[in-house]
């Protein structure tokens, strides 16, 4: 940091608030725990009643800084909106005069801290951070009130784009499960529409699956598609004999982080050797996990190679394979109550090949596999969004609290006349 800009060390701008309290809580006042405090995002996820915590609770005023010293690497912090109660997990840090609340609180969301926060835990299963060696951290002081509100005012900007479009993310999410029952169980008639069961009851038909439309089939996923468990068990990773190539291998942990998605990489890759006692599935194979969490899909944006805890569904024409993938998804509770209690689960082919499927007319699986893609496609644009927000809020943050660019001098002297 530049020697010649002002700083302070956290223990001179805030103080360390150690009121405790066990009975005799004030029942109005909320309870905050580590769990109610966002990861990473100044956001409180919810509050709980002071009634609710039976051991000794710490007090915080509005605009208290709460810091979670328990794995701080979890960087759970926030400036208070409320008074209320907190976990004894959770550092109490109030403003000493002359520092701006909102700018603290950004001070204290900064990777910097959390870095300094992780260093100084001690504790291996359940670390927690000292506040009398964080306090001895040095950061940029601005001295000036005007010019930390300026730049809390900053931050406080790009913070609100973030916790905006999360918000349109959750929104879209919940109306995509919305959908995605809707269309598995109701479908779209001629016009596009979603059939309706209640105004048009004739319109459906009892099954195996429950209450589908007439037109549609109820078969076995075998019946559309070619159903098979990729090869090679030998997983140890980094082992010259069989890794190290060009060859795209997949594990279940890659399809559960595809979540449906298309998945276009591999977290591990087979050389020549390897890849000849594997088995390659081609562009658009639907990828199905058979153990660990049973029932993931991806599918495949190239092709790949499976070990033999992922299944390949090949649909053939004119099966859409999207609407498979989604129903496959939907049978993911089916498929998991198939696998016995047991500390290694997996379900065989044998399960998999006979369950049952909603089938449409090969157009109607189209249009709604496409009205589906439109509103993922909605869901990966805002996820854009959201990541390039998160960069420019890192970027003003390594800016701003170093005083590595100033807040401009016009804009200052503009502040200070108001």
């Amino acid at each position: 940091m530049n020697e010649s800009l002002p700083t302070a060390t956290l223990g001179e701008l805030v103080e360390l608030q150690t009121e405790k309290v066990f009975s005799n809580k004030d029942l109005r006042l909320p309870y905050i725990g580590l769990e109610h405090i966002a990861q990473g995002a100044p956001r409180l996820l919810g509050t709980a009643e002071s009634s609710s915590s039976v051991s000794v609770n710490s007090l915080f005023k509005r605009d208290d800084i709460l810091f979670g010293k328990l794995r701080p690497n979890l960087k759970k912090s926030l400036r208070a909106p409320f008074n209320g109660y907190c976990s004894t997990d959770i550092l109490v840090l109030r403003c000493h005069d002359g520092v701006v609340p909102a700018f603290a609180g950004h001070v204290f969301q900064w990777e910097h801290v959390f870095a300094a926060a992780s260093a100084t835990a001690a504790g291996t299963k359940m670390p927690r951070t000292s506040w009398s060696e964080l306090r001895r951290l040095r950061v940029f002081a601005p001295k000036s009130g005007s010019e930390q509100s300026l730049i809390a005012a900053v931050l406080d900007t790009v913070d609100e784009a973030i916790a905006k479009t999360e918000a349109v993310i959750a929104k879209l999410k919940q109306v995509r499960s919305g959908l995605l029952h809707d269309l598995l169980t109701r479908g779209l008639d001629e016009n596009g529409e979603l059939r309706d069961p209640i105004a048009h009851p004739e319109q459906f038909q009892d099954s195996p699956l429950g209450w589908i439309p007439k037109a549609w089939d109820a078969l076995p996923l075998e019946r559309l598609a070619e159903v098979d468990r990729g090869k090679f068990g030998h997983r140890p990773r980094n082992d010259p004999a069989f890794y190290g190539g060009d060859f795209p291998f997949i594990q279940t942990g890659d399809v559960a982080l595809a979540a449906g998605e298309t998945i276009c990489d591999a977290s591990q890759r087979l050389n020549e050797r390897g890849a000849t006692v594997s088995k390659e599935f081609p562009l658009g194979t639907i990828a199905v996990t058979i153990a660990a969490n049973i029932g993931d899909t991806a599918i495949l944006g190239r092709p790949m190679y499976f070990p033999d805890s992922v299944v390949g569904v090949v649909t053939g024409q004119p099966h859409s394979a999207r609407w498979i993938e989604l129903a496959l998804r939907r049978a993911k509770t089916r498929l998991n109550a198939l696998a016995p209690q047991s500390a290694q689960r997996n379900i065989n082919l044998e399960f998999l090949r006979p369950l049952l499927m909603p089938v449409p007319k090969p157009l109607e699986q189209q249009r709604c596999s496409a009205l589906y893609e439109s509103l993922a496609c909605q869901i990966r644009i805002e996820f854009r969004v959201l990541e390039k927000l998160k960069s420019i809020k890192s970027g003003l943050a390594a800016d701003l609290l170093t005083g590595r660019v100033s807040v401009p001098e016009s804009i200052l002297a503009t502040e200070a006349q108001q």
